[in-house]
């Protein structure tokens, strides 16, 4: 198994193993942890949401609205993951450009995300 797998087996779901969750009509909450892309690594577990749009599972956490979509659950977590590094990054290179509401998102994200 794969370390990514891995990290995706590690996410907590109270139903089941998130590759195998059938497709709820409401949204569902639950946390996220463990490694990111980029040599990164969640400092605590993430809330998230999960909701269903046609045929893509949307993932989405609740403070800054950062989401992402896949045809799974595990692919938009993996994608929301690539997703959070990505934004840290962005934002920690224009820090000094950002107005008080990317301030905001930078300051938790640095929270959130530490080297691994």
């Amino acid at each position: 198994m794969s370390q990514a797998e891995q990290e995706n087996q590690q996410t907590t779901h109270p139903n089941a193993n998130i590759s195998e969750v059938s497709r709820p009509s409401h949204p569902t909450s639950f946390k996220i942890n463990g490694l990111l892309p980029g040599g990164k690594r969640l400092t605590r577990p993430l809330d998230v949401v999960v909701a269903y749009d046609d045929e893509e599972v949307i993932v989405s956490e609740p403070h800054f609205h950062i989401h992402a979509t896949g045809s799974t659950i595990a692919k938009a977590i993996a994608e929301f993951k690539r997703i959070l590094v990505e934004e840290l990054d962005d934002l920690t290179a224009d820090a000094d450009e950002l107005g008080p509401r990317l301030q905001a998102e930078l300051k938790y994200l640095r929270s959130l995300i530490k080297a691994a």
